[in-house]
């Protein structure tokens, strides 16, 4: 079972290589490919058999049912030019009468935006007003644990776009699993899943319409020691090509109360971009009930974008 599934692995891994994709650049709301939160960021993005908080909404909806409590999440990502990305959301576990998790609701709002872009009108260095655009996914989620090792789970999105006084809007969904399989190493599990995300109607601007970004996610992930995991996730999105998100996190107790993270990740999405652009790096800390988390993540030439998270649990 193991070198079948490091033989896969190793061949989606050489495929990305090689594959050119005819799609580039055909793919409306390109948002959504941004990913949600510090946490996953600063793991390369490698999230979907691991997630197991309120961004399971973005990442994997069937590892909502992995809360055991409600939680309140708010992020905000700095990026170059002025550029800014915010994400919000509530995760809730239902509980049946002996406390035992068997499903879960979250709900989502993640947007970009950029403000005070000129407006030119002709060839002239003298612009004629400012105007913004800005994208949305409204997100509502639910999971349920199928078996005591498999969970699934559904998202569905509104996504709007506006740039000035155009707008657009389309639907969509994603569909996830979890499924863990015990007793790989030394009586700890192994996390995997498989996510298809932004399935749904296309978004016309103008009267041209363009599909969204569908992709197609696979993940591997489990706890090397008490305090320290992996995760690994493949993605295929129709317009780029196969690229993997490799990633890793260590959590150091202070107190019974208190609790240090620090991360680290590869990525490949943007290995095209010159500069540095492929690892990730960042830190938290959980207090209690609240949770901070900060990551770098870079662009190459572009920029770095720095991500900031805040997580409450009730």
């Amino acid at each position: 079972m193991k070198r079948l599934m490091l033989s896969c692995a190793l061949l989606l891994l050489s495929a990305s290589a090689f594959a050119a994709n005819s799609q580039v650049g055909t793919s409306a709301a390109q948002f959504l490919k941004l990913g949600a939160g510090s946490r996953a960021g600063a793991m390369g993005e490698a999230y979907s058999a691991v997630a197991d908080d309120v961004y399971a909404v973005y990442y994997n909806p069937a590892g909502l049912v992995r809360l055991t409590g409600s939680q309140l999440s708010a992020a905000h990502a700095e990026h170059f030019q002025g550029i800014s990305y915010e994400f919000a959301g509530f995760g809730y576990p239902v509980k049946d009468a002996k406390g035992a998790v068997n499903s879960a609701w979250g709900a989502a709002i993640y947007n970009l935006s950029i403000a005070d872009i000129e407006r030119r009108s002709a060839d002239t260095r003298s612009p004629t007003g400012n105007f913004t655009a800005g994208d949305y996914s409204y997100n509502v989620s639910y999971a349920r644990l199928l078996t005591p090792r498999l969970s699934l789970g559904i998202t569905g999105k509104l996504i709007q776009q506006n740039i000035d006084s155009y707008s657009a809007s389309a639907y969509a969904a994603d569909f996830g699993a979890q499924y863990t399989v015990p007793n790989v190493l030394r009586g700890r599990p192994l996390w995997l899943s498989g996510v298809v995300k932004n399935v749904g109607t296309e978004m016309s601007f103008a009267g041209v319409s363009d599909p969204l970004p569908r992709a197609l996610v696979v993940g591997a992930g489990m706890p090397v020691s008490k305090d320290f995991k992996v995760a690994l996730d493949l993605t295929k999105y129709r317009d780029t090509d196969l690229y993997f998100g490799l990633g890793g996190e260590y959590l150091h107790p202070f107190t019974e109360n208190v609790t240090g993270a620090v991360r680290a990740g590869l990525n490949t999405h943007r290995k095209d971009n010159d500069g540095t652009n492929i690892v990730t790096f960042g830190a938290g800390v959980n207090f209690y009930r609240a949770g901070f988390d900060f990551a770098w993540v870079p662009y190459g030439d572009l920029g770095n974008t720095f991500r900031f998270s805040l997580l409450l649990k009730f």
